[in-house]
């Protein structure tokens, strides 16, 4: 349920219980059974690594040390919609926030303005094709890792981008990839993981083509802010239809409501807010 729900854009279901997936420089396939899941992991590296290391890898990237059970008792003990909604059905206990890069992260969700996620993966995956460096054939199929920042500004790289329908969305990627460039690159935003919550989101949103919302998910999904919420029309709709009754009024999300359902939530769920929304929004 997580790896096709809108955190990532690089997962395919290939058969009832399998996975293939691409992170970290590596294809991996998954193959759930039962309570476990068994995987597979390739590289065009000649090294060889240790099972433990690519197990290690995989489990970060999963969050799978994060104390699941303990989580979800005490947000059901905090919030009685939860606990009716989600505390005693099955499959919600497996929803976990996923620990991406932030660089295709940032850049995914650059991709997801007014988007679907067929059409976000889609519009990912031809990104990685142009600009990625090759992993190698699986099945038949080539797979690249995400690009670097360096290769997306290049010269050409708008114009690819649009013949491969990216539209308005391909000046964004060239510009925020030199903004970014100029920031320090990848070390400038994993050193937002060191900011609290607030800073981190800010800092972000600096970046062309990043708004409240980008910067909430890039926050939540790759620097560790567990706090941050990001308010789409879906969230909207949960909070005024069972926490926040008098913003039901409202036709637009404006940067008050926005800020208003995300504190909400944060003092509902506390530091843990953001993973908690997304179990609940299910």
């Amino acid at each position: 349920m997580m790896l096709e729900g809108g955190q990532s854009f690089r997962w395919s279901k290939t058969a009832p219980s399998k996975w293939i997936g691409v992170f970290g420089g590596y294809v991996w396939t998954l193959f759930q059974k039962d309570e476990c899941v068994d995987f597979q992991a390739m590289s065009d590296s000649i090294q060889t690594h240790e099972s433990n290391d690519m197990a290690s890898l995989l489990s970060n990237y999963l969050r799978l040390d994060e104390p699941l059970s303990t989580m979800y008792k005490d947000w059901c003990d905090k919030d009685p919609h939860f606990k009716a909604t989600v505390g005693h059905a099955r499959g919600f206990e497996g929803i976990r926030i996923l620990n991406q890069d932030p660089v295709e992260n940032l850049f995914s969700f650059i991709c997801s303005s007014n988007n679907n996620i067929k059409r976000i993966s889609s519009m990912v995956n031809n990104m990685c094709s142009l600009f990625g460096p090759n992993i190698g054939y699986l099945d038949g199929t080539s797979y690249q890792a995400f690009p670097g920042v360096e290769s997306l500004v290049e010269e050409g790289v708008e114009e690819k981008l649009r013949k491969a329908g990216f539209g308005y969305r391909a000046a964004f990627v060239g510009r925020t990839a030199r903004q970014l460039l100029d920031l320090g690159g990848c070390d400038w935003l994993n050193s937002l993981k060191k900011l609290p919550y607030s800073e981190a989101k800010s800092a972000l949103m600096q970046l062309h083509g990043v708004g409240a919302k980008v910067a909430d998910c890039v926050c939540l999904m790759s620097l560790g802010h567990m706090g941050a919420v990001p308010v789409d029309t879906h969230v909207f709709q949960i909070a005024c239809r069972h926490y926040t009754p008098h913003l039901s009024q409202v036709k637009t999300v404006t940067d008050r409501v926005y800020n208003e359902i995300g504190d909400f939530f944060r003092k509902l769920y506390g530091d843990q807010a953001g993973w908690a929304h997304t179990v609940s929004s299910f």
